[in-house]
């Protein structure tokens, strides 16, 4: 069977990294497809017009960053493209990846894929995170559309389709490629069609639900968990430092104890505390940068409002408090600052300096 042509669009601090894992993969002669991306400015990244993937992002700086890091890394981009426009990928792509930062750009970049009447892409998979009705709302105008005659309707139906495979673990992993996917679908076939397109992006590609919208579900959850949590072990961790103890000490504490989390483990808010597992040096974790890069404080707004909105009856008072917790810390460093900032912010934690 020959292998899909595959566009992906947005490529922000989450969709360029994957991107770059889709080049690795076909670099290696994976299986899982052939990417197609498309980027605002048009242009060739590098190799004659029978692309393999093409890339699209509204920002022309999203296309230099792309050039500059496969250039680094030393990636062969012949076969890799940029398109001029959202139609441009639907015509040429078998199946198409979306990664966007809102569910407001999500109805928007679907509804102008879809106004074309020369629709190839067979599968749509969105990465996005957003609330399960935004979801179940986009998977329908999709399933309404009709696929051009000359698709290679690798899903053998006249009609495209839609799964929701949002993902945890953030830049770092969405770097390494070891990101999880919390894949929804309302049919078994899409799932298996999705799943080997997501590996080439992640390690784990879970299955929740039996419908559109379970992915979403999973991934506001879980973006709950990481919100209490971050808050909690900066909590913990500001009281430790109040009460004599080093940041770094008692964080040797928690993660050898019943408070272990990702939040303390891998990702934590404390300047000076995480390091490389291997080397010992520093990590580059948001807390050692001054809390640039990672998952931005307006991202982790946008989750905890959807879970809020999501919950209807006001029944999430953790959830609440945390929202109030990151608008406070948005509201003295900025939105774009990493939501670990909440330690230095609303705790007041310093961490440990050399």
């Amino acid at each position: 069977m020959k292998k899909p042509h595959i566009g992906f669009v947005g490529l922000g601090a989450m969709g360029l990294p994957m991107l770059v894992n889709i080049l690795k993969h076909h670099n290696a002669g994976g299986a899982g497809g052939q990417v197609q991306s498309t980027s605002s400015g048009g242009g060739n990244a590098g190799g004659g017009g029978n692309a393999h993937v093409t890339a699209f992002d509204s920002s022309d700086v999203a296309q230099k960053k792309v050039h500059a890091t496969c250039q680094g890394l030393g990636l062969d981009v012949r076969n890799f493209t940029f398109a001029s426009s959202l139609n441009q990928v639907v015509r040429t792509s078998d199946v198409v990846i979306t990664m966007l930062p809102s569910p407001e750009s999500c109805k928007a970049v679907y509804d102008e894929m879809l106004n074309n009447e020369d629709v190839k892409t067979s599968l749509f998979i969105d990465c996005s995170t957003n609330d399960p009705n935004t979801a179940r709302q986009i998977a329908d105008k999709v399933n309404q559309a009709k696929l051009a005659p000359t698709s290679n309707a690798i899903l053998e139906a006249s009609n495209p389709v839609y799964v929701d495979a949002p993902v945890s673990g953030g830049v770092t992993a969405a770097a390494a490629g070891t990101l999880t996917f919390m894949l929804g679908a309302d049919s078994e076939i899409a799932a298996k069609a999705a799943k080997p397109v997501l590996s080439t992006m992640g390690s784990r590609v879970i299955t929740v639900g039996n419908t559109v919208g379970a992915g979403c579900a999973a991934k506001l959850c879980n973006n709950l968990v990481l919100a209490v949590s971050m808050a909690g072990v900066s909590e913990a961790l500001a009281l430790g430092e109040r009460l004599g103890l080093r940041a770094d000490e008692l964080s040797d504490v928690i993660n050898a104890s019943s408070g272990r989390c990702w939040s303390s483990d891998t990702y934590n808010p404390a300047p000076g505390v995480q390091r490389d597992a291997n080397s010992g040096e520093l990590a580059g974790v948001p807390s050692n940068l001054a809390y640039d890069g990672g998952f931005a404080l307006r991202l982790m707004l946008k989750d905890i409002r959807l879970a809020n909105e999501v919950a209807e009856d006001g029944s999430l008072p953790m959830a609440h408090v945390a929202e109030k917790l990151y608008e406070h810390t948005a509201s003295i460093v900025g939105e774009n600052k990493d939501f670990s900032s909440v330690f230095d912010v609303v705790y007041g934690g310093a961490g440990v300096k050399e």
